[in-house]
């Protein structure tokens, strides 16, 4: 039998007609339209849409059929329909609201907030959840699962909150905090208290606060209190932040955050100085990397630091045997200096005083783009349920 894992492993191969194909084979309309959304997030396009339209229409559950119309709303707030992305957020807020179980119109409502929150609707989506918790909070007395729905639904906001970037996020994280304490789980709540009054920070210090927990080895709190940054300091943060994951010998987290940091360059065009990519490369080279100090000069603009770094680069990978690919970089130097130096050395000739760490071009250090040191202190939804919980929205598992 067809199942969403079957469409997620299609997707983890890229393979967007067999997800589809195996997608459109699910019977049951609702779990359709959550492997549909899958799809969706992963290749948004309008014949995807017009299946999840088709799968909504086929649910006849109440409690479902909310959900599935802040899922279709999400979709069309992801191709830029606004009207039709509101409309539908509407249909679901206004059909939730028809239950009279205050747990099940509260854990509906925390699934339409989760959506509209995917959709960057953060205002509304804080606004709906913060009725879900004064819904579920009128039931307490009533029932020990809506105690449990409560529970969900604060793990969900703080989930949602993780994944916001803006100061709204405090709002959330507040949210979740106030009902941790009404239900006395203290820890969880304490753990906010110190979140949020980090996060508060950033925004009064900026990336010294970040640096501050690099230097005390507290790298996690560091990534996640990047997203915080000004956007013009996030980057350059990001790519020192990698640079300290690699040097203390934690290369799978390292990567990630350079691959964030590269996305926010090309796609945000948050790029940071010459100077600092230089640094960084720099860096990088020097505990042994060679892959990412590439990437960052194809992004230098200045030619004699880009050439710099490429040469070294080169003469890295001649290093570790990959002759050929030293020389394709080596051509590929716009110095023309540079470029016959390396070339010369690939060939065994002299090196140039590469092989002392000196910069090919001269130019590095008198620019102050080479650090003194390089003491690596510098670097400075789906609402979680039981078996039978209607409020899926569908992006978590």
């Amino acid at each position: 039998m067809v199942s969403v894992e079957t469409v997620k492993r299609y997707l983890s191969r890229k393979d967007f007609k067999s997800a589809l194909n195996s997608a459109l084979k699910i019977e049951d309309s609702f779990e359709r339209l959550l492997a549909l959304l899958r799809i969706f997030d992963e290749f948004p396009r309008e014949e995807v849409l017009s299946e999840m339209l088709r799968a909504l229409d086929g649910i006849e559950d109440k409690r479902e059929k909310a959900l599935a119309y802040s899922i279709v709303g999400r979709a069309f707030y992801r191709l830029g329909r606004e009207s039709a992305g509101e409309r539908y957020m509407t249909l679901a807020v206004s059909l939730a609201k028809e239950f009279s179980s205050p747990r099940v119109r509260g854990e509906l409502l925390a699934g339409i907030a989760r959506n509209l929150a995917i959709s960057d609707r953060y205002r509304d989506a804080y606004l709906l959840f913060w009725e879900a918790v004064e819904t579920l909070q009128s039931a307490r007395g009533l029932s020990s699962a809506a105690l449990s729905s409560l529970l969900r639904v604060a793990r969900l906001i703080e989930k949602t909150a993780d994944e916001i970037n803006a100061p709204i996020a405090l709002d959330y994280y507040r949210l979740a905090k106030e009902v941790y304490e009404s239900l006395f789980f203290n820890l969880q709540a304490k753990e906010l208290s110190e979140k949020i009054s980090l996060i508060e920070e950033v925004f009064k210090r900026g990336k010294t606060v970040v640096d501050s927990l690099v230097e005390k080895g507290d790298v996690e709190k560091a990534v996640d209190l990047i997203r915080f940054l000004d956007l013009k300091e996030r980057a350059s943060e990001m790519l020192k932040l990698s640079y300290w994951l690699f040097l203390h010998e934690r290369p799978d987290l390292g990567g990630r955050v350079f691959e964030d940091a590269m996305n926010l360059i090309l796609v945000g065009k948050f790029k940071p100085s010459d100077e600092e990519l230089f640094k960084i490369a720099k860096r990088m080279l020097r505990i042994g990397l060679v892959e990412e100090p590439l990437v960052l000069a194809g992004i230098i603009e200045d030619s004699q630091l880009a050439s710099e770094i490429l040469g070294e680069v080169a003469i890295a990978y001649k290093r570790i045997g990959e002759l050929s690919k030293a020389r394709s970089i080596a051509e590929g130097i716009p110095d023309e200096s540079v470029k016959n130096r390396v070339l010369k050395a690939l060939e065994g000739g002299e090196d140039v005083g590469h092989e002392q760490g000196l910069p090919l071009t001269g130019r590095g250090e008198e620019r102050g783009a080479v650090p003194e040191d390089d003491r690596g202190g510098e670097v400075q939804g789906k609402v979680g349920q039981e078996e039978g919980n209607p409020a899926r929205e569908g992006d978590d598992s």
